[in-house]
């Protein structure tokens, strides 16, 4: 029996067609697949250890554990902090607070403010030197790290000053940036982690609000 050529040329066109368009469709597929989960919500395996790396505020205790990676340069981390403090005084000993370190590449001044956070957290004023600078970033460069820590309440000066000129590398802050690559994945700050669900952005006061008292209640904080 004899085949046209037309018939068969026209059968394989028709099956690259339908190859192409399942491939294109997968791609797109994947794709979307991908952008939803990234911006849903993930739980991270063993995340407890951020509780030990970090710089807390709160009992650790408390019902509510929210995590936060952070670059003391980032605007946007600013802005957050403002929620931030806010909801530590609304929400007292049921919120618990824990700072990772998570300076960025190309933020100058945001390894050195990282240090001068540790320099005064060793004279415990942990809390009041982060407000602090978040709360006056705008100055970095025009204060020197001693300024800020005067106005953070640090009294012993010259031991901030010794901390702050050594080589030494700061056990706290490498711990946090390798946390927070290897077992957080973090992309970018501020990243927010509330009892062990990571955040795929950073929400908004209403909706870290609303997560909190759902963790009082004893519900997730996420919808799944």
């Amino acid at each position: 029996m004899r085949i046209r050529t037309d018939i068969v040329l026209t059968f394989v066109l028709v099956l690259c067609a339908v190859v192409t368009t399942s491939l294109v469709v997968r791609r797109e597929w994947t794709a979307w697949s991908s952008e939803r989960a990234a911006t849903r919500p993930t739980f991270v395996q063993g995340w407890e250890i951020g509780l030990e790396k970090g710089l807390t505020i709160g009992k650790r205790a408390a019902p509510v554990q929210l995590l936060e990676f952070a670059d003391f340069e980032c605007p946007y981390c600013a802005s957050l902090h403002v929620s931030l403090k806010s909801l530590r005084q609304q929400f007292g000993d049921q919120l618990s607070f824990t700072f990772l370190h998570f300076p960025i590449q190309g933020h100058a001044h945001a390894e050195p403010a990282a240090r001068a956070v540790e320099c005064a957290a060793d004279q415990d004023r942990f809390e009041a030197m982060h407000d602090f600078l978040f709360e006056n970033q705008k100055r970095f460069g025009e204060l020197s790290w001693t300024e800020f820590a005067r106005a953070a309440g640090v009294e012993d000066l010259g031991q901030f000053e010794k901390c702050l000129a050594s080589d030494a590398p700061i056990v706290r802050i490498e711990e946090g940036k390798e946390l927070g690559r290897e077992l957080f994945d973090i992309q970018g700050t501020p990243t927010l982690v509330i009892n062990g669900w990571k955040l795929p952005r950073a929400p908004n006061s209403s909706e870290l609000q609303n997560m909190i008292e759902a963790v009082i209640a004893g519900r997730s904080p996420v919808e799944r």
